[in-house]
């Protein structure tokens, strides 16, 4: 786990000091891509404290209201930033503990060349849902393209940040109160206007909880759910207006897709 200096960026793995199952598994992974990481131990959600002084947000932000959990994820990101911002380098992948990444991958993190120049942050992976980018290619990378992403795509699992990039979402996430992943990665967030965002697609980043195929690692699922809320149960009237809005929905957002020169779809793994 030595900093890698041949490498075009450092490397850093966000992993809990009860999970070492997992890291062992990515120091096999970063191995057989011929990658060197730092271990960023991670902030442990369990280890939170409680009532006055807690890190824990008393205020739901845009999305939902925060558990312990969520919060020491997005410190645990934080601290990467902060190393980001210490590094001599410009470029610094992050990735959490229960990532997949693809067998390019390696090829990707050993150079920067590739990254547009006015990029803050570049998009690696994907939660395989559909979402604007840009329909024009700014550069091709290993048969894969960079699109500057224009909507909404959660997911932090893996992705490539900026020194200056790290020091603006450190000064932005004072008193955080929405995830980590849609503080970054959601148009409706305060720094999306500030930051330009790219999207490598495909991914080679996916999460183990989106894997298809029959990829996903037993014992690995994510430590977050549980905060997440679910799904609410549509009404039979809620659902009927819900079935008649889709296609029309589809015709706008296809429409709107064309004239801004984007296009809206899923970004795929592979």
């Amino acid at each position: 786990m030595a900093e890698g200096g041949g490498q075009a960026m450092k490397i850093y793995l966000i992993n809990l000091d009860r999970s070492p199952e997992r890291l062992a598994r990515m120091t096999g992974v970063f191995a057989d891509l011929g990658l060197e990481f730092t271990r960023v131990p991670a902030v442990d959600g369990d280890q939170l404290p409680v009532g006055t002084g807690s890190p824990i947000p008393s205020r739901p932000g845009l999305f939902y209201q925060l558990g312990a959990g969520e919060t020491a994820c997005f410190l645990s990101h934080r601290i990467c930033w902060q190393a980001a911002v210490s590094s001599e380098v410009k470029y610094s992948a992050i990735f959490e503990d229960d990532a997949h990444l693809a067998d390019v991958a390696g090829d990707l993190l050993r150079q920067s060349n590739w990254i547009p120049p006015d990029a803050d942050i570049i998009k690696l992976e994907t939660t395989l849902v559909r979402t604007f980018f840009d329909r024009k290619s700014t550069c091709e990378i290993g048969g894969r393209s960079v699109r500057r992403l224009r909507g909404a795509h959660a997911g932090a699992c893996g992705y490539i940040i900026t020194r200056e990039a790290a020091r603006k979402l450190i000064d932005a996430s004072v008193g955080f109160v929405d995830p980590v992943d849609q503080f970054i990665f959601n148009s409706s967030s305060q720094v999306w206007a500030a930051m330009k965002i790219y999207q490598l697609a495909p991914a080679v980043c996916i999460q183990d909880m989106f894997v298809e195929g029959g990829l996903v690692v037993s014992g690995f699922e994510s430590t977050l759910g549980s905060e997440r809320p679910s799904a609410q149960r549509l009404g039979r009237i809620e659902k009927l207006l819900k079935e008649i809005a889709r296609p029309v929905g589809r015709l706008g957002t296809k429409l709107v897709s064309t004239i801004r020169g984007h296009e809206w779809k899923r970004v795929p793994f592979r």
